[in-house]
């Protein structure tokens, strides 16, 4: 496999459409039977409610026109533990490597644990934490969607 370099940096004020777009492109990949522009609004609420951090992924070679390869969304909880809110590429950037990094990236910023939760049927996204070593926990429901979850976390 063969990765560009890619640069992480925290997201800016600026960055808000260009997230948008990346993240509904995402999930209208992932799941189309739901408007993601329309759930756009409340999930950005949402993050600025968990006080989360965003990070944003842009290949080095692309650094002049401002392209978003990735997104990570991470927010603190209570127990010391960082909660992997979202990770998501454009559909174009799948099996490039970039979640990868984000997922490292992540790691490094847990200190001790790292928490997600994935909507069951997201089968792709399980293979990929389980290959990250993530280990099931539990399940739960969706609150937007009302589909079932699976909760998963890596220890350090």
């Amino acid at each position: 496999m063969s990765i560009a370099a890619v640069t992480l940096r925290p997201a800016e004020a600026t960055d808000e459409p260009a997230l948008r777009s990346l993240w509904c492109g995402a999930w209208q990949a992932t799941y189309p039977a739901f408007d993601y522009e329309a759930r756009w609004p409340g999930q950005w609420r949402h993050w600025q409610a968990l006080e989360a951090e965003i990070f944003v992924a842009m290949r080095d070679e692309d650094a002049d026109d401002d392209t978003i390869v990735g997104m990570l969304v991470l927010a603190p909880q209570e127990d010391d533990a960082l909660l992997l809110e979202q990770i998501a590429l454009p559909p174009a950037e799948y099996g490039s490597g970039i979640a990868h990094l984000l997922m490292l990236f992540a790691k490094q910023k847990a200190r001790s644990v790292l928490r997600l939760t994935v909507n069951a049927f997201n089968e792709r996204a399980i293979r990929f934490y389980e290959r990250e070593a993530f280990e099931r926990c539990g399940s739960g429901v969706n609150p937007g969607s009302g589909l079932p979850t699976f909760d998963y976390e890596w220890r350090r």
